[in-house]
């Protein structure tokens, strides 16, 4: 049986390597951290952090 832990400064030093971006790709699944979303009506609308909407999809259920 597996437990959690609290990692070491050094091994949260060794994981944490940074992001790979790749420009150009979008994934709907993902909401900019920057940013946020809300759910009306069955629409999900996710908007950056200056909060202008930048998507706008049915919510699946």
């Amino acid at each position: 049986m597996r437990s959690a832990r609290e990692l070491t400064d050094r091994e949260l030093r060794d994981v944490s390597g940074g992001m790979k971006a790749d420009t150009g790709v979008r994934n709907p699944d993902v909401v900019d951290a920057r940013g946020g979303s809300m759910v009306i009506y069955g629409v999900r609308l996710t908007y950056d952090q200056n909060g202008h909407c930048s998507s706008i999809a049915p919510v699946k259920t």
